[in-house]
């Protein structure tokens, strides 16, 4: 019996041992991983605004009348326009879109960030060949915009999210 609850003493001390070295990890770690995250985020705003300089990010939870879908915002500061972060579900979930709407409400460019769609059927919606359709359109793309062949699910979802990306355009641009 003493063998027992000496061993549960030893496990139980690594874990406590491991825990908080992974604690002090994160604490030391945390700043320099947000502060990445944000440049990522600002380079991601550069590339979908081009000729941006700089960006603020909106307090969503601040906002009403947001789709849930949106869960990022990014104000180009000189007026050039915003970014929205769309985080949807396709086939699968997890399909996370940035799209870059300019001032006067039209698409500069959108970009998939992240996706677990099937790289050879839904996959096809982070191509250059079906993002490049909606570069240039405003909010009456819907009949603009040719879907993926075998992807319906997937480019309905894209659609949605670009549409829920004017939604939100609309509620920060008071238009």
């Amino acid at each position: 019996m003493k063998d027992s609850v000496k061993s549960v003493v030893v496990i139980t001390s690594i874990c406590l041992i491991i825990a908080a070295l992974l604690g002090v990890t994160n604490y030391f770690t945390a700043p320099d991983i947000e502060k990445g995250e944000k440049q990522r985020a600002a380079d991601l705003c550069m590339q979908l605004l081009p000729g941006a300089s700089d960006f603020v990010e909106f307090q969503t939870d601040a906002l009403y009348n947001l789709p849930e879908t949106i869960t990022a915002i990014y104000q180009e500061t000189h007026g050039a326009g915003y970014v929205f972060q769309i985080t949807t579900k396709g086939y699968e979930p997890g399909l996370v879109i940035m799209c870059g709407i300019s001032s006067d409400g039209k698409i500069v460019q959108t970009k998939t960030l992240s996706s677990s769609e099937t790289k050879t059927i839904g996959g096809k919606t982070e191509s250059e060949a079906y993002t490049s359709q909606y570069v240039g359109l405003d909010a009456d793309f819907a009949d603009k915009v040719d879907a993926v062949s075998g992807a319906t699910i997937t480019s309905t979802a894209y659609e949605k999210a670009i549409a829920d990306a004017f939604v939100a355009f609309k509620v920060v641009s008071g238009n």
